[in-house]
């Protein structure tokens, strides 16, 4: 008995849905370029590439009102379309939950005096764009080589409990 779509391995990512899957990503990694600016001036070579990669998209965010809460919204309504595959929703419910994993360190960082030595600032914002970074690099390589990004601790069983079964 052949039921379709049951028929296919959760655990792997097909076609035109390996690029697809990497488009939710573009949120958190928006969000959280700020947290590279240390590791930017340090490293030139990698600024040039975040310019190149993240640079227009940066702008249009800092050029639009509301862009980046926009796409938020865009992704949390339209990631719930059972229409979508599971694999698309999994991963929108992922880049979701990296996004709003970054809020707490923007918090903390706004709750942080002027006078808050660098040898404290540059060390903690480094380690949260080391894993964002490390977060979303991992999804889009997964996804790119066509399997699922589940390997993230807390948030892939998040997203997970977010899809659901089906």
């Amino acid at each position: 008995l052949n039921m379709g779509m049951f028929d296919r391995n959760d655990e792997e990512v097909f076609g035109q849905e390996k690029i697809i899957s990497c488009l939710p990503y573009i949120l958190p990694l928006m969000d959280g370029d700020k947290f590279g600016r240390y590791i930017y001036m340090r490293f030139p070579p990698l600024h040039v590439l975040e310019q190149i990669f993240l640079g227009p998209l940066v702008r249009i965010d800092q050029a639009v009102p509301f862009f980046g809460f926009g796409l938020f919204l865009v992704l949390a309504l339209g990631g719930r379309n059972p229409e979508l595959s599971r694999s698309i929703r999994f991963n929108v419910q992922q880049a979701i939950l990296i996004d709003i994993a970054l809020i707490f360190p923007e918090l903390i960082g706004s709750a942080m005096s002027k006078s808050t030595p660098m040898y404290l600032v540059e060390p903690c914002t480094n380690f949260v764009f080391y894993a964002y970074a490390a977060a979303c690099g991992y999804s889009i390589f997964s996804n790119l080589t066509g399997k699922t990004p589940k390997g993230i601790p807390i948030i892939s069983e998040a997203a997970e409990r977010a899809v659901g079964p089906f």
